[in-house]
């Protein structure tokens, strides 16, 4: 494959599954946990249609969770969860995905610019997020963009108009 370069702005990562792999680790022992508790759900039905979407916006919609403190409460729950199920009865953990890390060397010397080159956005909560990304051997980026940061989610693009603005750059000059 030929050697391909261009020139951007920043770098707008999302975090699971482009950064890090929680779902066989984490993500599904949350969900088998939470059965536990709300047992109409459907595990794999959720784990089939639900990456990339806030866990507020998820539980919601598969547990029916309409009050306000109640889903705070039960997003982060659900997100620690994720956190100390992902080594729970010999599941992988929290996984750096491959390439992550030849790619932050890659933008390292982006950090002496006077403005950040690379952000994270991602629909995960920043304590979450950030369990993660220490989890998985992965520092935090300059900016970090998360549930908590927007009213919006992913599929929607406020998480990474957000960050584009937060690196101080033209979201058309992002990848």
């Amino acid at each position: 494959m030929p050697l391909v370069s261009f020139h951007v702005d920043a770098v707008l990562f999302d975090m699971d599954g482009t950064m890090v792999n929680s779902t066989a680790g984490g993500v599904e022992g949350a969900w088998e946990l939470f059965k536990q508790i709300y047992p109409k759900i459907n595990v794999e039905d959720i784990l089939s249609s639900s990456h990339g979407v806030r866990t507020i916006d998820n539980l919601k919609k598969y547990c029916g969770l309409s009050d306000i403190q109640e889903l705070a409460a039960e997003t982060h729950r659900f997100e620690m969860a994720i956190v100390t199920e992902s080594t729970a009865n010999g599941r992988p953990g929290i996984l750096k995905l491959p390439g992550v890390s030849e790619v932050m060397q890659e933008i390292k010397p982006g950090r002496h610019l006077p403005s950040p080159s690379w952000a994270i956005c991602t629909s995960a909560t920043r304590a979450y997020a950030r369990a993660a990304l220490e989890n998985a051997g992965i520092d935090a980026p300059d900016v970090f963009v998360t549930a908590d940061d927007v009213k919006a989610g992913k599929p929607a693009p406020d998480p990474y108009l957000l960050g584009a603005k937060e690196c101080g750059v033209k979201p058309e000059n992002c990848t």
